[in-house]
C-alpha cells in the first residue's frame, strides 16, 4: 500500500489534470470499486452520483463537469484514506484515474471545442497513468501540469473558475 504522503502526491498529480496545477485547477472522478480492494467501494458510491454527459455541452457545462469530477475524486480519496488508515493502494489509484479519464472523455465526447480537446487530452493522460505500475508517479508529469493549466485558462475564459 502507498502511504498518505504518496496518496497526496497522487491527488496532486490528478489535480494537475483536473485543474489544480495552480491552486484553482480541479478535475477528477471516481470509478467503480476494484474487486480486490474493499477500500475502493466508497469511490463507487461517489461515482454513481456522477452521471456521464449524454451529449456535448457548452464550454461552461464542460468546465462544470470537470470541476465536479475533481470534487468527487477528492471526496472518494478522502473516504478511502479514512477507511484504510491513511493508505491508498495502487489498485485504488488506478481505479480513480481510470474513472477520472472516463468522466472527462465522456463529458467531452461530441464536442470539438478547445475545452473538450483539453479534457480529452487530460483523459488520455490519466488513462496512461492508470495503466502504469505506479499510477501516482505516472500521473505527475510536466505534460499533465501543462494540460491542467490550459484547462484552467480555457475554463476561466468560459466564465468558470475551477475550485481546488
Amino acid at each position: 500500500m502507498i502511504s498518505v504522503r504518496v496518496a497526496t502526491a497522487v491527488l496532486a498529480g490528478v489535480s494537475l489534470w483536473g485543474l489544480a496545477a495552480c491552486g484553482e485547477e480541479k478535475t477528477a472522478t471516481t470509478t467503480a470499486p476494484v474487486a480486490t480492494s474493499p477500500a475502493a467501494k466508497p469511490a463507487a458510491s461517489t461515482a454513481a452520483t456522477t452521471a456521464p454527459a449524454a451529449k456535448a455541452g457548452s464550454d461552461k457545462e464542460l468546465c462544470q463537469a470537470a470541476d465536479k469530477a475533481e470534487k468527487d475524486m477528492k471526496a472518494a480519496m478522502l473516504t478511502i484514506t479514512q477507511t484504510t488508515g491513511g493508505e491508498l493502494s495502487a489498485a485504488d489509484a488506478k481505479a480513480m484515474l481510470t474513472g477520472f479519464s472516463k468522466s472527462l472523455t465522456t463529458a467531452a465526447a461530441g464536442s470539438d471545442s478547445k475545452v473538450a480537446k483539453i479534457m480529452t487530452t487530460i483523459g488520455a493522460q490519466a488513462a496512461k497513468a492508470a495503466a502504469a505500475k505506479d499510477p501516482g508517479t505516472a500521473a505527475d508529469t510536466p505534460e499533465a501540469e501543462k494540460s491542467g493549466k490550459e484547462l484552467i485558462a480555457a475554463c476561466k475564459a468560459a466564465g468558470v473558475t475551477l475550485s481546488s
